[in-house]
């Protein structure tokens, strides 16, 4: 979640079951936001022990509910309106078809890639949550603390998406009681294992005596930070690259055109902190990327990124290093208004305050640092964090997984898990967490045509 928060703080393993307030203190978004995450914990837990893992509300008719493929014409399929409950979280349809579908955003150029086999093929559901900010949702906003004011909080939002698997027509058809765990176990060998990182700060050597303390030892920025690690392109090792930001990505302007290399913005920013510099690296991001980068998570293309070469005050707009809609992968990005396109700084590049980036790390041709496993790579002010994989296979990192690490100026150090040994503990990534469901398998008939088999688990509604 790239939100502007202090911290992190909800662990399902400490069990907690509420926040509670005392007199006379200060409030913090952490404890809020950490209230609402117990609460929904809560929910979405009991949903998937009362109703399994995936169900959906019965219908009055046979084949009716939510989610029912009802026709496919070989170009295209529909669904009908109606809920779905996938590991606790609701998926609200209105009725849509494969093509038209809210969060689907298909690329033109690469419509290639969507059409549907010859063979039997899986439909199924991708279910993910978005973080969404008055950038993208404008009435979230309050206008009367001025058109350009302070935002005030963002919103997450449940994305669904209409995808599909073919299947090996050599191997069993799964049918409603083994689709489950066969998408699951499809899935799984995509993506699994997840990478490891861990962080720390670390202390800068000095050749003082041992009872003085060196200079600017801890971690060495002037603020509380929530830094934020995430993957830029998936793949291996080999190939995957990470991005990172000392605000957690929190720092986003509004784009209003895309001349060239030139990119116009709403604003500037709100100070010096929150805004651009020159050499500053800058994403483009809008609503379809955002839907696109969950479809290709695994695949090793990516987006570019760019540097920041000049900033016109007057104009409120900025130039590139190069032109955004030469970006083979995303040429339309920030070209849509509806689409709500945004400007994102990112911090691995910036100038201004000392830097300490490791230079065997390097920065590739799309504006990203590679990743190396095994080893400690500094970021700035004495944070380092190190990339590991799994001791049986390698990981497959996944585009826009992410991790935070709060910082803390008090303590000169990082808040983040500790072994016995006082090492740091690796981590899982945060997110993003994708969830699956199954929903027909189509098969063609020999007839010609094709057969339509209904996979979604029903649940009955109450009774009047």
């Amino acid at each position: 979640m790239q939100g502007d928060f202090s911290r992190l703080t909800f662990d399902p393993a400490q069990r907690f079951s509420a926040v509670l307030s005392q007199q006379g203190r200060v409030q913090l978004d952490s404890e809020i936001n950490e209230q609402t995450a117990i609460l929904l914990h809560y929910m979405r837990t009991l949903a998937a022990d009362l109703l399994g893992p995936v169900a959906f509300p019965a219908g009055p008719g046979r084949g009716t509910g939510g989610f029912c493929v009802d026709t496919f014409d070989g170009g295209n399929f529909t669904v009908t309106p109606g809920r779905a409950y996938v590991d606790g979280i609701l998926c609200e349809c209105d009725g849509t078809d494969y093509w038209s579908q809210p969060d689907g955003h298909f690329d033109p150029g690469r419509r290639e890639r969507h059409q549907f086999p010859s063979g039997p093929f899986m439909i199924y559901l991708r279910v993910w949550e978005r973080l969404v900010t008055a950038v993208e949702a404008p009435r979230i906003r309050e206008v009367a603390l001025g058109l350009h004011g302070p935002d005030t909080t963002v919103r997450t939002r449940v994305v669904w998406q209409l995808c599909w698997m073919e299947l090996d027509t050599e191997a069993l058809v799964p049918d409603m009681k083994t689709a489950q765990q066969f998408l699951r176990d499809e899935i799984g060998r995509r993506f699994r294992p997840r990478p490891l990182l861990s962080a720390r700060v670390r202390n800068p050597e000095s050749d003082s005596a041992p009872c003085d303390v060196p200079p600017r030892s801890g971690y060495r920025g002037p603020e509380n930070q929530l830094y934020r690690v995430e993957v830029h392109r998936g793949g291996t090792a080999e190939t995957a690259t990470f991005k990172w930001s000392r605000e957690n990505g929190s720092v986003t302007l509004p784009v209003k055109a895309v001349n060239g290399t030139s990119v116009e913005l709403e604003t500037l920013g709100r100070d010096v902190k929150l805004g651009l510099e020159i050499d500053d690296v800058v994403e483009i991001v809008d609503d379809a990327s955002v839907s696109r980068a969950a479809v290709d998570a695994r695949e090793e293309e990516c987006p570019l990124l760019y540097t920041v070469t000049e900033i016109d005050h007057a104009k409120r707009a900025v130039v590139l290093d190069r032109d955004p809609t030469a970006d083979p992968y995303q040429p339309d990005v920030g070209t849509v208004p509806a689409r709500h396109p945004l400007l994102r700084r990112w911090d691995h590049g910036a100038a201004g305050r000392e830097q300490s980036h490791d230079p065997s790390v390097g920065v590739n041709g799309e504006g990203a640092q590679h990743i190396r496993e095994g080893v400690w790579l500094a970021l700035e002010d004495g944070l380092e964090v190190r990339f590991e994989g799994d001791v049986e296979r390698a990981p497959q990192y996944r585009r826009g997984d992410y991790w935070t690490i709060p910082v803390r100026v008090v303590t000169g150090n990082v808040e983040w898990p500790r072994g016995l040994n006082g090492r740091p503990q690796p981590k899982r990534p945060q997110g993003i967490d994708y969830h699956y469901a199954p929903l027909a398998v189509v098969r063609p008939k020999d007839s010609g045509g094709h057969t339509v088999v209904d996979l979604r688990v029903p649940f009955p509604l109450r009774r009047q």
